[in-house]
Order: structure tokens, then sequence, then C-alpha cells
């Protein structure tokens, strides 16, 4: 289970920060300019190396959420690399995109969400912890909230 997975994670490596997770599991980052539609990308050399690629265009916050989204890849899907989908461009399934954005969601969100946040509407938590709305979606599923 995904939960799971990112309470062990935050755990042993004694933060949610993805770029610090990263570092302690000597994942590298690069920043670079990805043009105006990819925001980054997950890969695994034949060696074996971890590498994430994050757009340098995009503000820190959102440099975050996509690290961690590609952070879930590296966990969940290590197999799975930029060139898988090259290779496999009709394997690309919105499941593995929600599953990276569940790990996202589970690692920048606490699970005291709803206590925080009683009475606002998703779009009010997003902005305030300046995450998409759809990973505030995510963490109120995996809650059982709305």
């Amino acid at each position: 289970m995904i939960k799971d997975t990112v309470e062990r994670l935050i755990k042993d490596c004694g933060t949610r920060k993805p770029f610090d997770i990263c570092s302690y599991l000597d994942i590298s980052v690069i920043f670079s300019d990805l043009g105006k539609k990819i925001m980054g990308f997950y890969q695994r050399t034949e060696e074996g190396i971890v590498i994430l690629h994050i757009n340098n265009r995009l503000d820190e916050e959102t440099q975050k959420y996509v690290c961690s989204h590609e952070l879930g890849h590296a966990i969940n899907h290590p197999d799975m690399s930029i060139s898988f989908f090259i290779e496999n461009p009709l394997l690309v399934s919105s499941k593995y995109e929600i599953e990276a954005d569940t790990f996202a969601a589970e690692l920048l969100l606490e699970d005291d969400l709803s206590n925080t946040y009683e009475g606002y509407t998703i779009e009010q938590i997003a902005a305030n912890e300046k995450v998409p709305p759809r990973l505030v979606e995510l963490k109120c599923k995996s809650l059982s909230i709305f």
C-alpha cells in the first residue's frame, strides 16, 4: 500500500521533504529546461542509477510536487522509467500517474488535514498547502473524507 510505503520512508529518512529523501536514497535530481510541456520525468539508467529530471522553469512549490511525484514513480514503478514509456507509448496508463500522485499526496500532506482545514474546500486546502487540488482529493479519499 502506498500510504505504508510513504510512512516507512518518512520514518527511515526522518523527513517528508522530497529533495532530502532523494539525497538520503542517493537519487540524483537534475534541474534543466524541459520546455513548456514537460514538468519532469524519472529515469533509471542501465547501470541502475536513478535520476529525477525536473523542469527549472517551474516555481519552487511545483518543483517540490514534481519531485514527490517522480519519486513515487522511482519507488513504486522502478522498472518503468522514461525509456519504458518511450518504447511502450500505448502502455502509458493513468493508473501509474494516479499512483505517483497518491504517493505525492501522502508525502506532502499530513493525515490531520481534516482537523486543520475543517470547513475548507479542496481548492482552499490546496492553495494553503501549495499543492495541486488533485493531491488534496487523493489524500481526502485515503482518509475517507468527503
